[in-house]
């Protein structure tokens, strides 16, 4: 295998970034893996070596996330996949390089604000260019709008209500700072074409199809499904939960509380470092890689218009696992030119939601629709 990298992978040596070079090794894509230390980033490449068991074709490039620093490493770059987050607090330099060097962009966010905020200043500039902005794409929130687009092929169907719900849940550090973070903001849902938000002090009790027990859920703030849709002429309304568990959603519950009471009202940057802060205390390490039979997951959605209800049940099992796949799936596409629409767009927009539906079947990962 050999060939210029048109692949760069920032946050490379992270939980997350190891899964994504993995995926992309997997597919024999060469990439650049990159981020701020060395040794850190070929600890990381290593790890992938032993996991699939020979060598790949990867390139380590060390920048700080600055503009000056990563637009010489993207000059024969075509697309980027960013990893490192929190993703308001430092990636913004990241999308500038990549627009700036006209490759497309590819994020693992779980952040609804820095979603809103991008879309605000670089949608249309990417949609110009003909290229892909694509933040979420990952379990968290692409595997919703998959699930979404089925339900929206029954005609008349105008609003969307979806539960993500995962067993063992074993989020990472980044993930659990991100997630900490989004509760320094309101987390909004879609309601007759307007965003809004959540209650502060939200858990909702979920009941799905294949459970008898009821669960406790959370905004997990605010999902980027009412993003995605809420400039689209088909959708009013969108909802979305998150059951993450009952093993953590009592201690998350508990850090939300303690952030209301200590922190809400304190300036911006003195919120986010206190939920920085609290994420290090609640991080135990990195987790263990995810397991298709361990960390099984559905997303339920469920679809009504004026005349219709419908349901689809997407079962995607080992979602940080699934993250690495739908970003090197992605990466896949794009170099071969099958990208359906460009800017601001979710991955079931950008690449067809049956097209990948039929692209992760075939592993284990998720089911088809009937």
């Amino acid at each position: 295998m050999s060939g210029t990298p048109k692949v760069f992978v920032y946050g490379a040596s992270g939980y997350t970034g190891k899964l994504v070079a993995e995926s992309l090794a997997q597919r024999n894509i060469p990439f650049v893996a990159a981020g701020r230390n060395r040794e850190r980033i070929e600890e990381g490449m290593e790890i992938v070596e032993q996991r699939l068991g020979r060598p790949f074709d990867a390139e380590i490039a060390v920048a700080n996330n600055t503009v000056e620093e990563l637009s010489p490493l993207l000059q024969e770059i075509d697309v980027v996949i960013n990893v490192a987050g929190p993703f308001m607090q430092i990636a913004w330099p990241v999308v500038e390089a990549a627009l700036q060097a006209n490759c497309h962009y590819l994020d693992t966010t779980g952040e609804q604000d820095w979603v809103l905020a991008i879309r605000e200043k670089y949608g249309q500039i990417f949609a110009d260019k003909g290229l892909l902005l694509n933040p979420a794409n990952s379990y968290m929130w692409a595997a919703g709008a998959i699930a979404a687009e089925v339900v929206l092929e029954t005609e008349g169907v105008d609003s969307l209500d979806l539960v993500y719900q995962i067993d063992h849940g074993l989020p990472s550090e980044a993930s659990t700072k991100s997630f900490l973070r989004m509760v320094c903001n309101d987390q909004f849902y879609l309601e007759l074409n307007e965003l809004k938000p959540w209650p502060h002090d939200m858990l909702a009790q979920v009941s799905l199809p294949h459970r008898g027990q009821v669960l406790h859920a959370l905004p997990w703030g605010g999902a980027c499904e009412p993003v995605w849709y809420m400039d689209d002429p088909r959708v009013l309304n969108c909802k979305v939960l998150t059951a993450i568990g009952e093993h953590i959603v009592d201690g998350v519950k508990q850090a939300i509380d303690a952030f209301n009471e200590q922190a809400r009202d304190l300036p911006q940057e003195q919120k986010e470092a206190w939920t920085n802060a609290v994420g290090s205390q609640m991080d135990t390490g990195e987790p263990p890689k995810d397991e298709l039979d361990v960390q099984r997951s559905v997303i339920v959605c469920n679809g009504q218009g004026r005349r219709v209800t419908t349901q689809f049940v997407m079962n995607l099992s080992a979602p940080y696992t699934w993250t690495g796949e739908i970003c090197a799936e992605a990466a896949k596409r794009l170099l071969d030119g099958q990208l359906k629409k460009a800017g601001f767009q979710s991955a079931a927009k950008a690449f067809g939601h049956r097209e990948l539906l039929e692209a992760f079947h075939p592993g284990g990962f998720c089911n088809l629709p009937e």
